[in-house]
């Protein structure tokens, strides 16, 4: 599948482009303020062609045969003790390739003017990070509401850092 390495402005680059394609066709989503996961399913749309050689899924919660499971907490949980299950809005992945995680997107709305990521979206990211080996992160708010189209706030996670 995916044998070429692919950086972290291709990554974002790609991303923004999905996030545009949303913004431009699927506006009813936003202006009528429908759940979470029925707009995370639509950027995963948008992302599968953009990333060919990769499965995009959402809510999909499997480490190879068991439950994906991270250590929550800042700093993370001392001990394993199994860590969390967790629930990621978006990866870009190759399902039963541990070794092959690019990409977990967590996305919110929110009706605010001028939103803020969501702390535990970052800390997630950041567990899925170091705890399942995921090259980059992104954490997105979208702006819902009546007015026509959605403002996006977009924080992109690669080496340890965001920007």
């Amino acid at each position: 599948m995916a044998d070429h390495p692919i950086s972290s402005i291709e990554v974002r680059s790609l991303l923004d482009v999905a996030i545009h394609r949303l913004l431009e066709n699927d506006t009813y989503l936003f202006e009528h303020d429908l759940h979470e996961r029925t707009i995370t399913h639509k950027l995963a749309e948008y992302l599968q062609p953009l990333f060919p050689a990769w499965n995009v899924d959402c809510e999909y919660n499997r480490d190879g045969h068991e439950p994906k499971r991270v250590r929550l907490g800042d700093p993370p949980e001392p001990e394993w003790d199994q860590g969390s299950n967790v629930f990621p809005d978006i990866i870009v992945h190759q399902r039963g390739n541990n070794d092959h995680n690019l990409l977990i997107v967590e996305a919110k709305k929110a009706r605010h003017a001028r939103p803020a990521i969501d702390p535990y979206d970052r800390m997630k990211i950041s567990a899925f990070s170091r705890d399942l080996s995921y090259r980059f992160g992104a954490a997105i708010l979208f702006a819902v509401g009546t007015e026509p189209g959605a403002r996006v706030h977009l924080s992109f996670y690669s080496n340890g850092e965001w920007t």
